[in-house]
């Protein structure tokens, strides 16, 4: 009797498992950018945050005085200086808002808030190193 012989094929070849590296290095390579992009926005986040709790602060003391000159850091009702994992310091000068992150959130991208009395309305400039030029898209309030 004559058997007939069957290669039965087990496992992978060595071409499906280099296709398989490069696709995975493919999308390693598209989404690494995009997270590092996604954890600044995060950590700048919380920059923001304590922006929009001083504006608070400041709109209440030129609403109070009728005017943003001596709206301070630690006066009229506008807290003193904080700082938190991703805030290295925060800075109030006659209404205007300073805030500086740490250096592990993005050392170059300073917020600054200058408001404007107009009548009975106060509107708010943003600038700052970093937050127009370098990395717009993170200084969004």
């Amino acid at each position: 009797m004559k058997r007939s012989m069957q290669k039965v094929q087990k496992g992978f070849t060595l071409i499906e498992l280099m296709i398989v590296v490069a696709i995975i290095g493919i999308l390693a390579a598209v989404a690494l950018p995009a997270y590092q992009d996604y954890t600044k926005k995060a950590k700048f986040a919380e920059v923001i945050s304590t922006a929009a709790s001083y504006q608070t602060a400041v709109s209440l003391c030129a609403q109070t005085l009728g005017t943003v000159t001596g709206c301070d850091l630690g006066t009229n009702g506008i807290p003193a200086t904080t700082s938190s994992t991703h805030v290295g310091s925060v800075g109030v000068t006659n209404g205007t808002i300073t805030v500086t992150p740490t250096a592990t959130t993005s050392a170059t991208a300073t917020l600054i808030l200058i408001p404007t009395l107009g009548g009975t309305t106060l509107t708010w400039a943003k600038t700052g190193s970093g937050c127009l030029t370098s990395s717009p898209i993170l200084c969004t309030l």
